[in-house]
């Protein structure tokens, strides 16, 4: 019974390692972009039921506090008309609401997603009427320039980075004048004994955690080589900034795991 045990705990931590996922390399060029942004799509509709159990235990529900964080970074701004941008579940949204945001636009490439999203906020905010649910591409944004307050996105960037500089540009554009946005993505420590630790993590305690929570392998091997290629938050910096963002800033969290990104429409 032992040996039939350690036997089964080698094979599922072995299976468990991260293997090449599609489209995860975000440094390959070779793919096609509306091949990976469907299979982006693909990929969260099929996770969208169990996703925000996994996002709460490989967290340990620190994510709620990162996600008021974001929202706080809008300043006043986030009183106004808000846009959580590749929404998922509408975490953001619903704390946007709980800010005192006066409208929600929740966007996201997934209906599954964007259903739930629905769900949550008629449940937990009561303000399904203060909010809009739309479907669409977040390179390609149905709404108009300088109508924006404040544009929030959570664990998103990686997801669009075939055409990231389309993304900011569309950001930009749709932002008011002085108009703020804040973004929440993972970013690895710059220590080498923490970025240690956080690869660990990202390779073998963050894939079985999600097939606990959902019984799939593929979206945390996604998950975990899209983070390993992503830019750093230095690099991402840069970009923003060359999307002519202003006053651009970011704050690192838990030992540098995670990085808050803001700045604003000049």
């Amino acid at each position: 019974m032992l040996e039939e045990y350690v036997a089964f705990r080698f094979t599922f931590r072995f299976e468990a390692l991260p293997m090449s996922a599609p489209f995860a390399d975000l440094k390959s060029h070779s793919f096609d972009s509306s091949e990976r942004q469907k299979y982006v799509a693909d990929l969260f509709n099929e996770l969208a039921p169990k996703y925000d159990r996994f996002n709460r235990w490989v967290t340990l529900n620190r994510d709620e506090v990162w996600r008021r964080q974001t929202i706080a970074a809008l300043g006043e701004r986030s009183g106004g008309v808000v846009l959580d941008l590749a929404a998922g579940t509408g975490d953001l949204a619903c704390h946007a609401h709980g800010a005192g945001a006066r409208f929600v636009h929740v966007f996201d490439i997934s209906l599954e997603m964007l259903k739930l999203a629905k769900t949550k906020l008629t449940s937990e905010t009561g303000r399904v009427a203060h909010a809009a649910f739309e479907l669409g591409s977040a390179n390609l944004l149905p709404f108009r320039s300088d109508s924006i307050d404040g544009i929030v996105s959570g664990f998103a960037m990686r997801n669009v980075f075939h055409f990231l500089d389309s993304v900011l540009a569309e950001m930009h554009r749709v932002l008011k004048p002085g108009g703020r946005f804040a973004i929440l993505e993972l970013s690895r420590p710059k220590n080498r004994l923490l970025k240690f630790g956080f690869d660990l993590h990202m390779k073998s305690i963050m894939p079985v955690i999600g097939w606990i929570t959902t019984g799939k392998k593929e979206p945390f091997q996604y998950l975990c080589q899209t983070t390993m290629t992503f830019l750093s938050p230095e690099e991402f910096k840069e970009r923003l900034e060359q999307a002519r963002f202003g006053q651009v800033a970011f704050k690192r969290y838990l030992l540098g795991g995670v990085a808050i990104h803001s700045g604003q429409k000049s």
